[in-house]
This record gives structure tokens, sequence and C-alpha cells, in this order.
């Protein structure tokens, strides 16, 4: 009988190789933007990192917490100011609302949650009302949304049956060359974080899930939770799924990138 790897062990090994697994990809070239497609007054911050920390103090993503926008800013710096959609699930107390808005200046913002945040609503701000683990409430919040999704994050629930459902569900809204942003896959370590459904020997989780599609030959998905169908979209449409480990709290993220064609 094979035995797996204890999540531990298995999270260690993933992390070590990501630079080397042929799904993953390093962190991209800091490379500037065609001036003229920028404001004025703004191109010559086009190649300037270290502005999404400063617009970060109200939401955990930031360099005092999880610190993930460290690692976001190399991915998508050079959509700052272009008319993008930005669409998070989980609104919390709104920082990360905050946060995309003053970023992205000419951007969509709809931020997901099970509870209704409209007080939050305001300018190109919209919130929805929604159960990320539900598909056909995930439709609503994309008829709302419009779909065409540039950037996707998913900070919500962080059940195994949530994230993968969602990213399931959703990944086929997301634009061609865009991303969907898988936040705090450490809840897939029962030992540590017991109360999100991961099972003890960590087979249903979604950071095994990833594991597993960066170790297959050819990449694909497995999940109890995601339709035949949307694992088959998954597997011709990733383009790279970056695992990271940020060290101030434990904290796993995985930035799936969609192919652009």
């Amino acid at each position: 009988m094979k035995i797996s790897p204890p999540l531990f062990l298995a999270a260690s090994i993933s992390l070590a190789v990501v630079a080397a697994c042929k799904t993953t990809s390093s962190l991209p070239p800091v490379a500037p933007r065609a001036a003229e497609s920028l404001a004025p007054d703004t191109a010559s911050q086009s190649t300037k990192l270290g502005e999404l920390a400063k617009v970060s103090t109200k939401t955990d993503k930031g360099p005092t917490e999880h610190n993930y926008v460290e690692v976001y800013e190399r991915f998508i710096f050079q959509w700052r100011y272009d008319p993008i959609k930005v669409f998070e699930i989980g609104i919390d107390k709104g920082g990360s609302l905050v946060m995309w808005e003053e970023y992205f200046p000419k951007a969509s913002i709809y931020g997901l949650d099970i509870n209704d945040m409209s007080r939050l609503a305001h300018g190109r701000v919209k919130t929805i009302v929604g159960d990320q683990s539900k598909r056909h409430e995930l439709q609503r919040a994309i008829d709302i949304s419009g779909g065409n999704i540039d950037i996707l994050i998913d900070d919500g629930g962080h059940t195994m049956e949530q994230q993968q459902v969602s990213l399931g569900y959703l990944f086929k809204f997301v634009k061609p060359g865009g991303y969907y942003i898988l936040e705090d896959l450490h809840t897939s370590i029962a030992a540590r974080w017991p109360d999100f459904g991961a099972e003890p020997d960590g087979n249903n989780s979604t950071l095994r899930m990833i594991e597993n599609y960066m170790w297959s030959e050819p990449p694909t998905f497995k999940s109890k939770y995601m339709l035949s169908e949307e694992m088959k979209y998954l597997n011709e449409n990733v383009e790279f799924a970056n695992l990271l480990h940020r060290s101030r709290h434990g904290s796993i993220v995985c930035i799936f990138k969609k192919k652009s064609s």
C-alpha cells in the first residue's frame, strides 16, 4: 500500500521544488510598461514596487501579517492604471476592498460575502451577498459582476469545499492571462487548523489537490468537490500554479495563471 507523506512534509516538498516544477513559474521580472499607456503623472511609477504594501494597512494581506502583497505586486503591477476588474471572495471588515480601490484607481472592485456588506459599497466598489460553496449563488455573483475578471482572490471561508468549489466553478470567468489567487491554504493542515474540513490524512485538502496537480503527469486536477467538467476545464486552461509560503505566520497561498488563449 502506498503511504502518502504527512501534509506537513508534503507541503515542505512542494514548496522546496516549486521553482523546478514544470507547472509552476518563478516570479515575473520587473519590466516597464509602455509609458504612453500610463497616465502622464504616473509613468515614473511603472516599475516601482512596494506601493501595494503602502495601501494594505487595513487588511491582513499586508507586511505585518500574511504579507501576500509583496508577491502579488510582482504579478499585477503592470495593470495598475488599467480599467481592470478585481473580484474578491470574503469581505470581512472591507480592508481588502479599500486596498484594491486605492491601488487600482481605474478598476471595478467586487466583493462577495455570505453576509450583507452593502454598507461598504460606494463608487467603483460593489458588494454581493452569496455563499461560495453554492454554485448557483456563485453564478448570481457572476451575473451581477459581468464575469470577465482580471484578478480573482479567494479569501473567503477557507474550508476545503468552499475553496475547491469556487476554484472549479469560477476559473472559467477569469480572463485569459488573468490570475486566480487562493489564499490561506494552511487551513489544509488539519493538525493545526482542525475546523476547515480537511481529513486527518489530508487527501481531501486543497493543498494536497494542488500538490497532486503539480506532481502528476500530465498535470491533472482531482477533487471530490468539483464536477468532472470543472476539473477538465482547469486541466486545459491553467498555465501555471505558483505555490508560495510566507514565513511570518506559516501562511500558504497559490497563484494560478490562466492561459492567454
